[in-house]
């Protein structure tokens, strides 16, 4: 998850972000310090963890009915009174403490997540209270230190172990300290996790797959925003998507693949400068298995309006475990709102098989 303050999220006056992935900024591992400014920090996804053991027998579930998600909110007044609204019991970052976060809060990412999952068609995920604490420690120390990362030194100030383990389970955002931060809401977090556009690492899709992950299941949320003492303005989430306290059930009813964007997709949730992502679903009983072993060395991809061929470029591929170990990327060059494009990627070796694949997107107000 990158930042510019803005995105971990937004820029002093725009949505600038600067992912680091489900992590921390510039690289996975890595602390990265904030920057000047108002610049956001989102930290890269959290590296690829050991999932828990599916369970065996999943339980049929209908398939998700793609509606679109909740409006997006957009903040009105001070950034002390809209962070201050975020919370039951205020923070206190000086002295490590986190504040409580209110529940609805937390519902409402839990919401807008499970309906951008539902436009890909993927089930809806659960939220996970037990690690709970996990996400909001992790927020609180990217708060009190000014910076993002997926494996803080326990020299950092607030250093706790479950912040730790909840900074690298975690997808991540904030981990700046400046007078111009600007605020950014949940769903602003979101869609920079989505997008990408502030990844510090290069080709990085990280939060995305986690967030597009079939085998999700669950989720925790942390936040921690306050103005400090010397008028200067902290903000930091966290957003735990991986080594869930009793670990997560196998869903069922799961599309053949992973595509972003699909369908008619929100344009706050894309930019037309982000990577365009596939991921294929060849075991719908693992992350891993014959997911692991899909091969996009002969795969060849084709955009389309309709009536002219689009310009498909910075095209790579990886059998990394971010999520569902594979993962094609691609950027297309004039996309426009409004617009119907078609998608064909054929020569896909799955299991050994050349596979094609098609589908639609437009990217909508």
């Amino acid at each position: 998850m990158r930042t510019s303050r803005g995105y971990l999220i937004g820029a002093v006056s725009a949505l600038s972000l600067s992912l680091a992935g489900c992590g921390g900024a510039g690289s996975d591992g890595g602390s990265t310090a904030a920057p000047a400014s108002g610049a956001v920090q989102v930290v890269p996804a959290p590296g690829p963890t050991p999932s828990p053991t599916p369970v065996p027998t999943p339980t049929p579930s209908p398939a998700p009915t793609p509606t679109p998600p909740p409006p997006a909110l957009t903040p009105s007044g001070s950034w002390a009174a809209n962070a201050a609204a975020l919370f039951s019991a205020q923070p206190d970052v000086a002295n490590c403490k986190p504040g409580t976060l209110l529940q609805s809060v937390r519902d409402d990412v839990l919401a807008r997540l499970n309906a951008i999952r539902a436009l890909h068609r993927l089930p809806a995920v659960t939220y996970s209270r037990a690690d709970d604490e996990q996400a909001t420690q992790a927020a609180l120390m990217m708060a009190a230190n000014g910076q993002l990362s997926h494996t803080p030194a326990a020299t950092w100030k607030c250093y706790t172990t479950l912040g730790a383990n909840g900074a690298g389970t975690s997808n991540l955002y904030g981990g700046l300290i400046s007078p111009y931060l600007a605020y950014y809401t949940e769903d602003m977090y979101l869609g920079g996790w989505l997008s990408e556009t502030s990844n510090l690492v290069a080709n990085n899709v990280g939060h995305r797959r986690w967030m597009l992950d079939p085998f999700l299941g669950k989720i925790s949320y942390g936040r921690v925003a306050q103005v400090l003492a010397d008028g200067t303005r902290t903000d930091a989430a966290a957003m735990k998507v991986v080594s869930f306290t009793d670990g997560v059930t196998v869903p069922a009813n799961l599309p053949p693949f992973v595509a972003y964007p699909y369908g008619d997709y929100p344009a706050r949730y894309f930019d037309t400068s982000s990577l365009l992502s596939f991921t294929v679903i060849a075991d719908t009983a693992q992350r891993g298995g014959a997911n692991a072993t899909v091969d996009f060395s002969k795969a060849t991809i084709a955009v389309s309006d309709g009536a002219t061929t689009l310009t498909v470029s910075n095209v790579s591929f990886d059998n990394v475990g971010y999520a569902v170990p594979n993962n094609l990327q691609f950027q297309v060059a004039g996309l426009k709102a409004g617009v119907s494009y078609s998608v064909k990627i054929t020569g896909v070796g799955v299991r050994g098989t050349p596979t094609d694949y098609s589908y639609t997107f437009r990217i909508v107000a």
